[in-house]
């Protein structure tokens, strides 16, 4: 069953999609369209996306059934620059600082903070972390695997479309 918005109603965030590449396909799966709307506006008017905020029940759920919940004592790595990217994490309490070692000196990029997902660009099988994560004071935050986060997004599709957002929106910190 195909259910169309009013031009009117909508229009604005059609076009805001339109802008950045989205296509209407010629046959649309089933989905929840008033989610699906209220998740389009939410990433246009948010500017930089929280992943935690935007996820829906199920998939924060989900999230957390396939997490395990773990505390950073202040100063502790949370990842290093280099290692195997075998986790990702959602921070859930506290603050970290992402640094690179740039000949043995630390330079400094960026914070992440509550609701944040760190860790998503070391998912595709082999790859190293390219920052480090350094908790400025207790970190609480869900670790996943990074097989399970790829059977997470398998699970709710229209999770990359989110961490696209909030990876293209967020500071990093490099020129």
């Amino acid at each position: 069953m195909s259910r169309r918005m009013p031009a009117d109603r909508h229009g604005d965030l059609l076009d805001w999609l339109y802008e950045r590449g989205k296509r209407r396909a010629a046959g649309v799966p089933e989905f929840d369209v008033e989610r699906t709307i209220s998740r389009a506006y939410a990433a246009r008017d948010a500017g930089a996306v929280n992943f935690w905020s935007v996820l829906s029940p199920a998939e924060r759920s989900a999230f957390e059934s396939a997490a395990r919940m773990q505390v950073f004592a202040p100063g502790t790595a949370l990842m290093r620059e280099g290692e195997q990217a075998n986790e990702v994490m959602v921070i859930l309490d506290g603050r970290a600082k992402v640094c690179l070692d740039e000949g043995g000196r630390e330079r400094f990029i960026t914070e992440r903070g509550p609701g944040d997902l760190i860790g998503e660009r070391g998912t595709v099988p082999g790859n190293v972390r390219s920052a480090t994560m350094i908790a400025l004071g207790t970190v609480r935050a869900l670790v996943m695997t990074t097989e399970d986060y790829t059977a997470f997004i398998a699970d709710f599709p229209g999770v990359p479309d989110l961490v696209k957002k909030q990876t293209y929106d967020r500071p990093t910190g490099r020129p």
